[in-house]
């Protein structure tokens, strides 16, 4: 199978923002330019400790040095929970470095809640973030240790946050909500909902450029059914459709959170496994045979050929490792015996499925 990038349909993921290079890098540089300008502050003739603001500009230096030589986490991660409360924690101690006039570090708290908004997606943990924002700015005035005018600047503020987050949450709801149904148009299979092959060359191509970055391993696996074009030809294909519905839902119920099950055609599945060795793709195709032996045939349990494939050990190229694992699924199935096919006479199950889920 060729996978030549294709042309991507416009949409909105707050989980693929999160791990956007180029979103990653503004967030550092966003930090790099407020410890430019509290560094240059600092040698300004203003009413401020020049002490305490290069400190804060080392700090702030120091977090925009790490995020740019990192990888952006992922949504759910600790990680991403660390960088957003860099910003309000960062903000207060900007408070605190600008003293008397802390309000000049104020500004920087609009920040937290369009950031937060598009780095998490859970409505809990982003009020969450953004109650622990209002303590951290507000922590300044109950101590006293800022002035009337920083004081009043935070009751501008805090609320301008929340309402600017809040808005971005919905705005970014709707539009997932949009980007979900058309990926289901462009690039789910309409009979299963999983993934199709479009899908599975664009994730592919994304996921091998990602590990290679990271020098992490990936693994694919590729399968089908064993016995399914007899299975048609004897019951017709409006059992062997839903056949496949269920393939694709046991595929689902065994896969983790961040793999991706696609159907390329026919009876044929594959499954992207991020951050997988060899060893452990290997296991879960284990997995995938016993939950797909659950599905009864009238007696005859569901079997599956294995093939896999991992990068870079196997291939550095999403169409060769494709092919590596399809011809060691072909291997796989030359070694299995044949399918047990149900002799089901199609007169006696009109209207019927021929299988059930156990």
């Amino acid at each position: 199978m060729s996978i030549a990038p294709s042309s991507l349909v416009a949409r909105v993921s707050r989980r693929e923002l999160a791990l956007n290079r180029y979103v990653w890098l503004s967030t550092g540089g966003m930090f790099l330019v407020f410890a430019l300008a509290t560094a240059v502050i600092a040698f300004l003739p203003l009413d401020v400790t020049r002490t305490h603001l290069l400190i804060f500009a080392g700090i702030l230096l120091a977090v925009s040095l790490t995020l740019l030589r990192t990888e952006p986490p992922a949504i759910g991660t600790i990680e991403n929970h660390i960088v957003l409360a860099c910003v309000y924690v960062g903000t207060a101690g900007g408070m605190v470095a600008f003293h008397p006039g802390g309000s000049a570090a104020i500004g920087a708290a609009m920040f937290v809640g369009p950031l937060t908004a598009v780095r998490l997606i859970d409505r809990r943990e982003i009020t969450a973030h953004y109650l622990a924002a209002t303590a951290f700015l507000l922590l300044p005035a109950l101590t006293g240790i800022v002035d009337r005018a920083t004081v009043l600047a935070c009751l501008t503020v805090i609320p301008a946050m929340w309402v600017l987050g809040g808005t971005v949450v919905v705005v970014l709801e709707a539009a997932e909500a949009q980007g979900e149904e058309l990926e289901h148009l462009v690039r789910r299979d309409p009979l299963t909902g999983v993934g199709n092959r479009r899908l599975l060359s664009e994730k592919l191509t994304e996921e091998i450029a990602r590990h290679g970055r990271v020098r992490r391993p990936l693994s694919v696996i590729a399968l089908d059914l064993n016995g399914f074009k007899a299975l048609n030809d004897t019951v017709g294909h409006a059992a062997g459709d839903d056949l496949l519905r269920d393939v694709a839902r046991a595929l689902e119920r065994v896969a983790r959170k961040q793999d991706i099950v696609v159907r390329q055609g026919g009876d044929e599945f594959c499954v992207i496994l991020p951050d997988t060795p060899f060893a452990s793709a290997e296991s879960m195709g284990n997995a995938i045979r016993a939950e797909l032996a659950k599905i009864d045939l009238h007696g005859a349990a569901v079997s599956t050929g294995i093939g896999v494939a991992s990068f870079p050990k196997d291939a550095v190229h999403g169409g060769v490792l494709l092919h590596v694992a399809d011809e060691r699924l072909r291997e796989n199935k030359a070694q299995m015996p044949p399918a047990a096919i149900p002799k089901v006479d199609p007169s006696d199950i009109a209207g019927i499925s021929i299988y059930r889920s156990a």
